[in-house]
């Protein structure tokens, strides 16, 4: 179970709620080849692959594929038969939280990542990668409603700080757009004498769903932001 969800209300979820196939797939990444992540390719016609090349893709109902060259198979025909890797992602999910908190449970004060009440709030009480919306304002959370606190974000090579004040009794604080977080970088926050680490990550606008978006944000380890947006899908 994942937080009061079973894994057989996971699948449900995911083949009911989600749209149905169709041709178009999202790069998601490549290694040595000319794709670019966001980018849209036509799930129809092959990917030539030379050895050491390498493409993820993601479909539109939230299949993802994998290819390795050699290659020049068309991605759609690599999900004949397939369900998506939404699921599979979930249940391999499901199986490292339970080992997780095996291990956890023999360490005094430890404690897991909360799940935010929405899948785009950016929890600062824990560190590990963080997933947003491309061109939409970043909110920052904090589980409960903790007292005024001083709030202080810089990239990880200090090239500049961001200072904020956290009113107290608020679980959400609004970024400004003049703070210049950026895809793929690391930030350090420090509040209420505590540090952690986020590795931010936009999602682009072509992964367009929220099948896409959840099996999107698993792969890159936005996992527990993935759990929100299937509790709200849900």
């Amino acid at each position: 179970m994942i937080r009061g969800m079973t894994f057989a209300t996971l699948v449900v979820l995911t083949a009911m709620a989600w749209p149905a196939d169709a041709a178009d797939f999202v790069v998601v990444a490549a290694r040595g080849v000319n794709l670019s992540p966001g980018q849209i390719v036509d799930g129809d016609k092959p990917i030539a692959l030379a050895d050491g090349q390498q493409v993820v893709l993601i479909s539109q109902t939230g299949v993802t594929v994998k290819l390795r060259g050699p290659d020049d198979e068309p991605p759609a025909h690599k999900t004949t038969g397939s369900t998506a890797d939404v699921v599979g992602a979930l249940k391999a999910l499901v199986t490292r939280e339970q080992a997780s908190s095996e291990q956890v449970a023999t360490v005094r004060g430890a404690s897991t990542d909360p799940v935010p009440p929405e899948p785009w709030l950016i929890n600062v009480t824990h560190g590990g990668t963080r997933c947003a919306l491309q061109a939409r304002p970043v909110v920052l959370w904090r589980p409960g409603r903790s007292g005024p606190a001083e709030i202080v974000i810089t990239p990880y090579d200090h090239s500049w700080e961001a200072r904020a004040d956290w009113p107290g009794g608020q679980s959400r604080l609004a970024l400004s757009s003049s703070v210049p977080l950026r895809d793929q970088t690391s930030y350090e926050i420090r509040m209420a004498g505590k540090d952690t680490v986020f590795t931010f990550l936009v999602l682009p606008r072509t992964v367009n769903n929220d099948a896409m978006r959840a099996a999107w944000m698993i792969d890159e380890g936005c996992e527990v932001q993935a759990e929100a947006l299937l509790k709200r899908a849900h």
